[in-house]
């Protein structure tokens, strides 16, 4: 069951009113690093030293205005790192997911979940990135604040040529409470925000009863937690014996020109007005995981002549989608670079 943390730290979120501030506080990378890796210590739950669990999420999905368009249930059943079942039923998506030895199974003929559908999941679970992706980079401290919430977020910056402040969410940023480890507000794509609410504890780990995330400010997706316990789970439970499930195929990499002629639909970037009359150009260059679905479901930047310039392409490119990459005749996600050019002309 959950323990509520007292009064005094309820942060309820103000999503009219979020500012961002300019200012930095200078502090060691290396503290910085720690402190990330601190948090993801706190609060993942599918790691070494958690019991197995079962957990019910209600998710809503919205969209592009901001309407409600798709709301069911992800249930997920886990015993130890890589055995686990997860159950995804909305209005539009049923699956069954079976993670074990190594190996993903899924209920024959059905794409992986949507983009918000994983992303839901994934940060009521493990919030925090990879400790590789923690220690591969530069780790900035940002004095920010939600309303009129103090926030400390640290991003984890890359080298940009000629930028020596990129704006706050070019690259992953996660935001804390003065002082504490405590996951509050994530910044991704730029322009996509996540505030976790409602914190509680379970196996002394921290958690968002409550995750709203808002996409170019406007809310995108939900979720809840209905239910979190502990206790031990069947090896019943994850059975991949089921004729209804089907093995998948591991993630490939793919070269960028294979990737671009799979692209179905693209939305062309602005070229900003400040980098034209800078006369800057160059290429974006993006890391990117492209879903069975199409849709990109993980973009991360590479290098860019310009953060103007990078938070464009990330704009458009985000929005891009393509047709599913078949391995032995099934689909399968694939990672894959992607190029953006901007040529400056008259």
């Amino acid at each position: 069951m959950f323990k509520r943390f007292s009064p005094s730290n309820t942060w309820v979120p103000v999503l009219s009113l979020l500012f961002i501030a300019p200012a930095i506080h200078a502090e060691d990378a290396t503290q910085l690093a720690a402190r990330l890796h601190a948090a993801d210590a706190g609060s993942a739950l599918d790691v070494e030293g958690v019991k197995p669990w079962h957990l019910k999420l209600s998710v809503q999905l919205f969209d592009e205005k901001g309407k409600p368009k798709d709301s069911g249930t992800i249930e997920e059943w886990w015993s130890a790192p890589g055995t686990d079942r997860r159950e995804y039923k909305t209005s539009t998506y049923s699956a069954t997911e079976i993670r074990k030895g190594g190996q993903l199974y899924r209920t024959k003929d059905v794409e992986m979940p949507s983009y918000y559908l994983d992303y839901l999941r994934e940060h009521a679970v493990h919030p925090m990135p990879a400790s590789s992706e923690v220690d591969q980079s530069t780790p900035e401290l940002r004095k920010q604040s939600l309303g009129k919430a103090p926030l400390e977020c640290v991003m984890l910056s890359q080298p940009i040529k000629r930028v020596a402040f990129p704006p706050l969410g070019l690259f992953p940023t996660y935001c804390f409470d003065p002082g504490k480890n405590v996951l509050r507000l994530t910044f991704e794509f730029g322009l996509q925000t996540t505030i976790r609410n409602t914190l509680a504890t379970f196996q002394g780990r921290t958690v968002a009863r409550d995750i709203a995330v808002l996409s170019d400010k406007v809310q995108a997706a939900s979720s809840h937690i209905e239910a979190l316990e502990g206790g031990p789970i069947p090896d019943s439970e994850f059975d991949i014996s089921d004729a209804a499930l089907a093995q998948l195929p591991s993630m490939v990499q793919i070269s960028s020109g294979i990737a671009a002629g799979n692209l179905l639909n693209r939305v062309d970037p602005v070229y900003p007005m400040s980098a034209k009359q800078n006369h800057v150009s160059g290429v974006v260059v993006m890391h990117a995981v492209i879903g069975t679905d199409g849709h990109i479901h993980s973009l991360k930047l590479m290098s860019a002549p310009d953060p103007d310039l990078a938070l464009s392409a990330i704009w458009a490119v985000r929005k891009w989608t393509y047709k599913p990459y078949i391995l032995n005749g099934v689909p399968t996600s694939v990672e894959t670079k992607i190029n953006v050019s901007y040529t400056f002309g008259p």
